[in-house]
């Protein structure tokens, strides 16, 4: 992947970097939050799965604005599970490790250290996950996700998902997307 060749699109809050690969394009947008996050989003045929929401809420309201108008087949929640004000009506998606960590776990801890350093610019609510992720392979939008098992510590063990994407390759590493 060429990490250059892409088309830039300045939002409200930050800016979306759009990669085309044919028939699928991922759009990377750079939130400019002061923790400089990264939210992924996959189209395949004009719908859309988004890895990760953002959490500060001047990059939730840019990213929403984005999306307006556009099919959102579900947003993979990743294990902080914080920023639930970004699309509020989309299916989400979590293992139960993930969900569990955000409500109870180091997720909740680490959202409440960034809730009161960020005070109301930190989105500190949590998304409610309509699908519980297990094992194996499901497609979101057309797209094929799989959830391996892990083992170890860290974030794995919280229940954070590896994504097997595969055919957005062409040569070199990063996202692989397979569709």
């Amino acid at each position: 992947m060429n990490k250059r060749d892409f088309t830039t699109v300045r939002l409200a809050q930050g800016e979306m970097h759009i990669y085309d690969f044919g028939g699928v394009k991922l759009h990377a947008y750079q939130t400019g939050d002061p923790l400089a996050d990264e939210v992924f989003l996959l189209e395949k045929a004009g719908r859309f799965m988004v890895l990760e929401s953002p959490c500060f809420s001047s990059s939730v309201k840019a990213l929403n604005e984005y999306l307006s108008g556009r099919e959102v087949a579900g947003v993979l929640v990743a294990y902080h599970g914080a920023g639930a004000a970004f699309l509020p009506d989309a299916p989400k998606y979590a293992t139960a490790n993930a969900a569990e960590y955000a409500r109870q776990g180091g997720g909740k801890a680490l959202i409440d250290q960034f809730a009161a350093a960020f005070g109301s610019a930190f989105d500190s609510s949590i998304h409610p996950i309509s699908h519980i992720l297990t094992e194996g392979e499901t497609a979101i939008g057309g797209l094929r996700v799989v959830i391996p098992q892990t083992a170890g510590g860290g974030r794995e063990a919280a229940g954070d998902h590896e994504l097997h994407l595969r055919r957005l390759r062409r040569g070199g590493g990063g996202l692989r997307p397979g569709l």
